[in-house]
């Protein structure tokens, strides 16, 4: 965690870095839920940091487009929350004024509620990819059966857009910015 703040404390200071966002961080915990950690910033007038994390359960099951969709919604979800904010759509950069603190800056609460939709999202990509490898449960072991149940999971593990829109324009906040 130390080395990372200091990466995004030189992004800021050298090289002028307004906000940075860091993914999918999965840090040791012991005896805890497997957890994955996403961390912000937004730099101050004076180039310090602003960092924030947001903790989320980690889910069992490997999924193909979830990078796209985090980029995707951070877009319009951070467009939203600088909206929101009186005057702070005509600022340079977005940046707000250095006395709001990490966990009240609008890229803390677009991550919220990004990480609210994903999960939501994955959770019913993963219910409904678990119930398509049911069939595969009792198929006798073969490497022609695991080359297909492969397949078939891959396929499962795509991101449900369309079907799981509803988590997508309505996300139920879940998890919190914590000031790091």
């Amino acid at each position: 965690m130390e080395t990372l703040k200091q990466a995004i404390t030189t992004l800021h200071g050298q090289y002028r870095i307004p906000h940075i966002v860091v993914t999918s961080m999965s840090l040791p915990s012991s005896g805890a839920e497997p957890s994955l950690f996403v961390l912000g910033s937004t730099i101050t007038s004076t180039s310090k940091s602003r960092i924030f994390d947001v903790k989320i359960p980690q889910l069992d099951c490997f999924f193909s487009g979830t990078g796209d969709m985090f980029a995707s919604l951070m877009l319009v979800r951070f467009r939203e929350a600088v909206s929101e904010e009186e005057h702070l759509l005509n600022k340079a950069s977005w940046i707000s004024l250095d006395e709001v603190v990490a966990t009240e800056l609008p890229l803390a609460r677009a991550v919220e509620k990004v990480l609210a939709s994903m999960h939501e999202v994955l959770t019913s990509t993963k219910e409904k990819r678990d119930h398509v490898l049911l069939k595969y449960d009792n198929m006798p072991r073969s490497d022609e059966n695991e080359k297909k149940r492969r397949l078939v999971a891959c396929k499962a593990a795509e991101v449900g857009i369309i079907r799981n829109r509803r988590y997508l324009e309505n996300p139920t906040a879940k998890f919190k910015a914590e000031k790091v």
